[in-house]
């Protein structure tokens, strides 16, 4: 096809047909059509200005239409200062396409009138419009350029040149009589005949448009077309590497609205860029094309040009998921939720109270994931705004909050009504017509979907709204618009949840990019024990950037719940009949609101033996046992449901199959379930307990699960007492190392065997290996030995060995003169009161000590080591520097025996600042942090870096980056320029200094000489 210059254009116009033939063009056609000939014409005349000896004006690496056109102006002032006939023809041909581009569209309607605005109309997802005017103008003015293009070429001549006999490509030139005009590297013909016209260089290889070949989308890997091609585009400074970040953004934001089989194209567009995509429009397989401009604003804002105007890119990402829609549903959803919640209370524990003006909102008390740097208690609400601050900031790490409390506490709660505010405030703004910047809160619950994928229970979160999927989701977190919800999130993953918290979390932290907000209700100290673990090992595999805290829900004071009883019509008076652990018990709003139901429910009487809990669990199994219309009995029923507890502790789950159900039932009654006798219609019956109802749907086998985790705790509790009574301690010593056993559970099962049996049947007890069980049981053993000393009042006579405190173990009133923990972990620990006392710490970590007494005499702590220790609470200051704990624990008396000899060779400042600021990234898991300009950090709250002062800070990290141990990245977010400070390698590594890393070994070394 080496025909004239005329017929080859001609021939790549044609590619533009119709695609239905004997029609015209469709506007999305037209335009497309359009951006190929003034594509034509920009390249042409670049390289009649190269041909003339000039220095052509550099080209954009992604141009589209509106560069094209902006191009052509500036490339006619450099053509009429060429002396050349091919500059002549060429420019003749801008001066007149231009003109053309130019007309208005007569009879248009207002914002019509021109080309741009019909094309940002119909690009936006505007309604096309009905008159022929428009399509007219557009048809006349491709035609006319199109005309104008072979009439510049008609004199011209075609040459292809082989460069070198290897070569598989072809340089083409345009010759004008005596001038050649070569148009390599920006076209190139192949072997077969095709040939290749400059479309975009993003990455590391150029694309071409291909005309007369199978593919229409070549990308080239040569290298001498790399090379020259790089020489004619506009050079990428320093400064651009905000824009080009905010290209990659809008990129991996648009696929979260994209049809899964469009293609996103991109182009450069004057200041900014423009994207050609197609949208998935969520009504049945219908799809919108659109074409949508960006561009940085002032102090580098985002932008987006919607019809009139340039707005914050959030306003065209709420545009995209059409807000006002989202919105609504979401509320709709979560008060369907609501409704669901007590419709089960109604069914499964006779409540009929109206929850509607009861509820008092929770408090909080906020801390990093190690539990250091306590903030003062504050509201959920208080909670909720610094989660909008964080999204409104992007701090450049991925916040994850975690929402811990014991069961009962009211986590759902207040999770949904967190999430249904929210989406009443932005819903009835908009229906106001006011702006809204208030992200929305997506909501997503574990019941009755174990062990499915993330992706999947958001994906079915989203489904009501219609318009949402899960990577659209993921676009509305990353920019601040959407935070996601994760009620539950052990549960959701069973088993795997614990084994590999992170795992799952991972993809989505990811995808986030260290960017937005994700809030994950967590049921227990273990999981976070484990979520820990979990990172840490991540970590070695390059964790996404990502910060974590920990909100744990506190329990009502005295005076919420006073006001919550007289809310409920309860008097005061009713108190005086309870026990003073029945009274505790009110602080979980759960048990508050048995109380009031108790207390208005007329054929309810006075609370008996065994409290609340056990009033609970009666109203609860004589509820279920009359469905099984007296085929078991209350005991028989209420082991049925401790053996069922046990298996699902066994399976790492919260949920049961019918078969296991059964065979709970079998054990219960001491023989199988048959087809004959009295029981015969059992096996049938235990379909309409309420648990299994609740879980069941058409697509997936019915499973059963408790109402509420308070009765798995409490059956479970059940199960291991009976154990203990019956003397079956070694099945009680496989209990402790299935699942984890949460505080009601242990509160139970000492209340129902007593602290000294207890005692006595785990003293015994040893790990066998470190394996996870193991790591359960080690928990277990210091939630039971928390227990025990707590009842008692008193140390145990009998050694403590290989426990894990998860929570504090509060000594302070303990009265003991000698006992012996060895080989224990310890988060935190409070010294008793009293003097007299002596503790052996063999092999054991303490993180955080307490001294309640008076600090001039700690001769008592024995073997103690003071490495772990990052917190030295004293009567009237904290330490937190590794020196200053040490020499505390030296002037009042303590033993320590991992304490360096203070010699000339102790360690430097450097050093002990060095170590400080990488255990506290350690601890906090994190192997990056935000920084300012000046190397300071951006967030407040990050105090650990001002501990040896803001210079010593400062020298850290230029030190980290002279040796190459951190890299710098700038990052895109509000307010003054900040960098992310990333680690090469893990804190604990860095630390650590085996010897495996030289660069590691030079840090130190470093610092050690000052």
């Amino acid at each position: 096809m080496t025909d004239t210059p005329a017929k080859i254009f001609r021939h790549m116009e044609a590619s533009y047909a119709p695609r239905t033939m004997g029609r015209p063009r469709g506007i999305h056609e037209g335009f497309s059509v359009l951006d190929f000939e003034l594509r034509f014409l920009t390249l042409l005349a670049l390289a009649t200005v190269r041909a003339a000896g000039v220095t052509p004006s550099a080209l954009g690496w992604s141009p589209g239409l509106g560069e094209w056109s902006g191009y052509l102006k500036g490339a006619l002032k450099q053509l009429d200062a060429c002396p050349t006939a091919a500059a002549a023809h060429v420019g003749q041909a801008i001066r007149v396409a231009l003109d053309l581009y130019g007309q208005d569209v007569p009879n248009a309607p207002p914002g019509l009138q021109n080309l741009k605005g019909l094309r940002d109309h119909v690009s936006h997802g505007g309604p096309l419009p009905t008159g022929q005017s428009e399509l007219a103008t557009l048809d006349g003015l491709i035609k006319g350029i199109s005309d104008t293009i072979v009439d510049c070429l008609s004199e011209a001549e075609v040459q292809l040149r082989q460069e070198e006999r290897s070569a598989s490509d072809l340089r083409p030139s345009f010759i004008w009589g005596q001038d050649e005009v070569l148009l390599w590297p920006l076209v190139f013909v192949d072997t077969s005949d095709t040939w290749h016209v400059y479309s975009r260089f993003r990455g590391s290889s150029p694309t071409y448009l291909g005309f007369g070949g199978d593919r229409v989308r070549v990308t080239s890997s040569d290298e001498r077309i790399q090379s020259e091609l790089r020489r004619l585009l506009k050079p990428k400074g320093q400064e651009d590497a905000t824009l080009q970040h905010f290209v990659k953004d809008v990129e991996r934001d648009l696929h979260g609205f994209a049809d899964d089989d469009s293609e996103i194209v991109y182009s450069d567009q004057g200041q900014g860029f423009e994207f050609y995509w197609t949208k998935a429009t969520g009504e049945g397989t219908g799809t919108q094309p659109r074409r949508d401009y960006f561009r940085l604003g002032p102090d580098n804002a985002r932008q987006w040009s919607n019809e009139s105007d340039w707005v914050p890119y959030s306003e065209y990402l709420r545009n995209l998921a059409n807000w006002q829609v989202v919105a609504t549903r979401l509320r709709q959803k979560l008060e369907q939720i609501e409704s669901q919640l007590v419709a089960e209370e109604r069914e499964t524990l006779g409540w009929t109270l109206p929850e509607s003006g009861t509820t008092r909102m929770a408090k909080v008390i906020v801390s990093d994931i190690d539990g250091s740097h306590l903030e003062p208690a504050c509201t959920f609400a208080e909670l909720i705004g610094e989660v909008d601050e964080d999204l409104q900031a992007n701090r450049g790490q991925t916040q994850v909050v975690f929402i811990n409390g014991e069961a009962g506490i009211g986590k759902t709660r207040a999770m949904v009504d967190a999430a249904k505010s929210r989406a009443q405030a932005v819903e009835q703004a908009l229906e106001e017509g006011a702006p809204s910047d208030l992200p929305l809160f997506l909501y997503v619950r574990s019941t009755g979907q174990v062990l499915d994928s993330l992706p999947t229970v958001v994906s079915s979160a989203v489904a009501s709204t219609r318009n949402l999927t899960d990577a659209g989701v993921k676009a509305l977190c990353r920019n601040g618009l959407m935070t996601l919800l994760i009620d539950g999130f052990d549960e959701l993953l069973g088993g795997v949840g614990y084994s590999d918290a992170v795992g799952s979390l991972r993809p989505w932290l990811s995808e986030l990019g260290g960017r937005g907000v994700v809030i994950v209700s967590a049921r227990s100290s273990y999981y976070m024990g484990q979520y820990r673990s979990s990172v840490e090992r991540a970590n070695e595999q390059g964790l996404a950037l990502v910060r974590h805290r920990i909100a744990e829900i506190q329990r009502w004071s005295p005076e919420d719940v006073l006001s919550f009883l007289v809310a409920c019509g309860v008097s005061p008076e009713s108190l005086d009949g309870l026990s003073e652990s029945d009274r505790q018990l009110l602080g979980l709003p759960f048990f508050a609101r048995v109380f009031a139901e108790i207390c208005r429910d007329p054929k309810e009487s006075e609370i008996e033996e065994g409290g609340l809990t056990e009033r609970l669990l009666s109203k609860y199994v004589h509820r279920e046992e009359g469905k099984l219309a007296a085929l078991l009995s209350s005991a028989e029923l209420r082991r049925m449901f401790e053996y069922v507890a046990e298996f699902m502790a066994s399976n790492e789950e919260r949920e049961a199959d019918i078969s296991e159900l059964e065979i709970a039932a079998e054990s219960a009654i001491g023989e199988e379930l048959s087809s004959t006798g009295r029981r015969r219609h059992l096996k049938q019956r235990l379909t309409v307990l309420c648990g299994l109802a609740a879980t069941s749907d058409e697509t997936s086998a019915s499973r059963f699960r408790f109402q509420h985790e308070l009765f798995f705790d409490q059956f479970l509790a059940g199960a291991a007492s009976e154990y203990l009574k019956s003397g079956q301690i070694k099945l009680f010593h496989t209990m402790l190392t299935q699942a984890h056993w949460r505080s009601a559970t242990i509160a139970a099962l000492v209340g129902a065997v007593g602290p000294e049996p207890i005692a006595e049947a785990i003293s015994g007890f040893r790990l066998s290996s470190a394996g996870a069980g193991q790591v359960v049981a080690a928990t277990n053993l210091g939630s039971l030995w928390s227990a025990v000393i707590r009842g008692t009042g008193r140390m145990p006579g009998l050694d403590i060995v290989g426990a894990v405190f998860a929570d504090e173990l509060d000594l302070s009133q303990t009265r003991f003169t000698s006992a012996r923990m060895t080989d224990c972990d310890l988060s935190s620990l409070s010294l008793p009161r009293s003097p007299g006392w002596r503790l052996h710490l063999e092999g054991t970590k303490i993180r955080k000590l307490r001294v309640t007494g008076s600090p001039s005499d700690l001769s008592g702590l024995r073997e103690m080591r003071h490495a772990d220790l990052i917190e030295l609470w004293l009567p009237k200051v904290l330490l937190v520097r590794k020196d200053e704990i040490l020499e505390a624990l030296h002037r009042y008396g303590s033993e320590i025996v991992d304490a360096e000899v203070q010699s000339l060779q102790a360690p430097s400042k450097d050093e002990q600042a060095a170590r400080h600021f990488l255990a506290n990234m350690s601890r906090r898991l994190e192997k990056s942090v935000i920084l300012l300009r000046d190397h300071q950090p951006d967030d407040s709250r990050l105090k650990w870096m001002r501990d040896y002062g803001s210079d010593a800070w400062k020298k850290f990290v230029s030190d980290l980056l002279f040796m190459g141990l951190a890299t710098e990245e700038q990052i895109s977010a509000s307010g003054e320029p900040k960098f992310r400070l990333r680690l090469v390698y893990t804190a604990s590594a860095i630390m650590d200094n085996d010897g495996s890393q030289p660069d590691v070994s030079d840090f130190w070394e470093r610092l050690k000489r000052g």
